[in-house]
Parts: C-alpha cells; structure tokens; sequence
C-alpha cells in the first residue's frame, strides 16, 4: 500500500507575494510614481516603466475615480506629434476646481 501525499494544499493556493493581487499592486505603485516625477502621457509612462499601455490607462481611470491625478494640459507628444493628454500625481500641479454648488449652511 502506498501513501498519497497531499499535493492540492501547495499548489491550489498560490503564496501571497506572487499572486496576481502583488502584481497589480506593485504596477500600481510604479505609474503612481511616474506620473509624480513630472506630468507625463501615458506613452511616457509606457516607454519609461515598460508596464503596458493598456494597464496605464486602467490605472490612470482609477486614479482619477480616486481623485489622485489630474489632467494639466493637453499638447503635441514629442513621440506620436498628436494631441496628448499630460498627467500628474503631484498635488502642488493640480489645479483649482471651483465647485459651482452652492452649500446650503455656507454663508455667501
């Protein structure tokens, strides 16, 4: 009689810094840190991180949802000569929202 070894306990869970939650994480993390070097395109940030461009573009939507980066100005790409949106994360850069609301206990 042989003895079977468990092999589902190793290999069905894979351990915790080499999932794919790290790996989104740490892709993150890098475009975060990009974009706060100085206002970038995403091109840029492609050429710069390697992380593709699609990824940069899902991270910058969530970044924005998030309220962490800003579109500055949009201008000729020095690579592609069309029209490309410039980002940061560096909040000194951002610029002022005037939120037209009215507040109802705010004085005016």
């Amino acid at each position: 009689m042989t003895i079977r070894k468990k092999v589902a306990s190793s290999t069905t869970n894979p351990p915790k810094d080499k999932g794919k939650d790290m790996d989104f994480r740490t892709q993150y993390q890098i475009v975060y840190q990009s974009f706060l070097e100085r206002p970038k395109t995403m091109l840029d940030v492609f050429l710069q991180t390697g992380i593709l461009r699609a990824n940069i573009c899902r991270y910058v939507a969530d970044m924005e949802d998030r309220g962490i980066i800003q579109l500055l100005y949009k201008k000729e790409d020095s690579h592609t000569k069309f029209r490309a949106g410039y980002y940061t994360t560096d909040k000194a850069l951002f610029r002022k929202v005037k939120d037209k609301q009215y507040n109802l206990w705010e004085d005016r």
